[in-house]
């Protein structure tokens, strides 16, 4: 996957926080897992997207598995190069890696997720 400008991602974490159940998919760019994203104090159903970086490192971000817009499910919808992934319910632009996006920051430790603090 090339996208042509790197965006860091947009959404702030006040603390880190652990993403439990994971799941492996039959898709490389996308992991699914549950996780209390912040502003949120009910553990919901996230998908990590990840891609790999220019130097070779695997970057992952996690949004709600719910598009915002009508709740449909994106975790089946495929990151596009232009970094977002478009629900496949209505087509609106759910921004993962792009200029727009609340995505959160995940470090892969292990086999363990974390939805990292932000540094902000």
């Amino acid at each position: 996957m090339t996208i042509k400008e790197y965006f860091p991602p947009g959404g702030l974490a006040k603390v880190e926080s652990e993403i439990t159940d994971i799941t492996y998919t039959d898709r490389n760019d996308v992991i699914l897992g549950q996780a209390t994203l912040p502003l949120s104090n009910v553990a919901k159903k996230v998908a990590i997207y990840c891609r790999k970086l220019d130097n070779g490192k695997m970057e992952y971000r996690a949004v709600s598995a719910k598009c915002p817009h009508q709740g449909a499910d994106i975790s089946q919808d495929e990151l596009k190069p232009d970094g977002n992934v478009y629900c496949s319910l209505h087509r609106r632009p759910i921004c993962i890696f792009s200029e727009y996006n609340y995505a959160y920051l995940v470090e892969k430790r292990g086999e363990k997720f974390f939805i990292s603090k932000s540094v902000k």
